[in-house]
């Protein structure tokens, strides 16, 4: 069990480094990861009351690991296939996964203040999940490339802090932080790269039309 969770380890803290820095880019990845990363936490929450993948190790249950590492290789082919619906599904897990941190707090408000009972609090945190997913959806629709840039730095910093099992101090806030801004401000700079690369294209484009016209006149 020792070497399964220090393979685990090795391969997470490589695939959240690459997400943090190039994740904006390489869509197919950052969607196979995070459809393997949500499918596995929403059957860890879901179906085994625990919280992570890692949960999912460390309890043995490979045939719920096995669909997670199926939705994740279905997540990369469809990154491949077609990019505007692989930022779509980035989105849309994106806001699930952030809903499903407050699934836990909106079951137990359900059935110890207002008494209701388990399926109707599953229900309605199935709801829930749905509605942070379409939000997730909504954002990256807004703003595509920052959406992106932000969720690839929020997954690859999980990624990391997961891998090295950080507590909860002061110093693990020190380094989420420094490396959540490394992220951005990398991918940032990548971003404004490729946008300088594409209006240099098209300047030599506009001038050689121009030229034409003066010559017409």
């Amino acid at each position: 069990m020792f070497f399964v969770n220090l393979l685990v380890t090795i391969i997470s803290l490589v695939i959240g480094g690459y997400i943090l820095f190039v994740g904006r880019k390489a869509v197919w990845v950052t969607l196979g990861i995070m459809s393997f990363i949500v499918t596995g936490r929403l059957l860890a929450v879901l179906v085994n009351e625990a919280n992570t993948v890692r949960d999912l190790i460390n309890m043995q249950s490979w045939e719920l690991i096995g669909i997670a590492v199926l939705v994740g290789v279905l997540g990369v082919v469809v990154g491949r296939v077609n990019q505007n619906l692989a930022v779509s599904l980035i989105g849309f897990l994106a806001g699930t996964d952030v809903a499903l941190l407050f699934y836990d707090i909106s079951t137990y408000a359900l059935t110890i203040f207002a008494q209701q009972s388990e399926e109707t609090a599953f229900w309605v945190g199935i709801i829930f999940l749905a509605i942070g997913g379409l939000v997730g959806l909504w954002f990256v629709h807004k703003a595509r490339d920052g959406a992106l840039i932000l969720i690839t730095m929020l997954v690859g910093v999980q990624f990391i802090q997961s891998s090295l099992g950080l507590g909860d101090s002061s110093w693990t806030a020190i380094i989420i932080i420094a490396l959540g801004l490394a992220g951005i401000l990398v991918q940032y700079a990548g971003y404004l790269r490729e946008i300088k690369a594409e209006q240099q294209t098209i300047e030599p484009q506009f001038t050689n039309i121009s030229y034409f016209q003066d010559l017409d006149l």
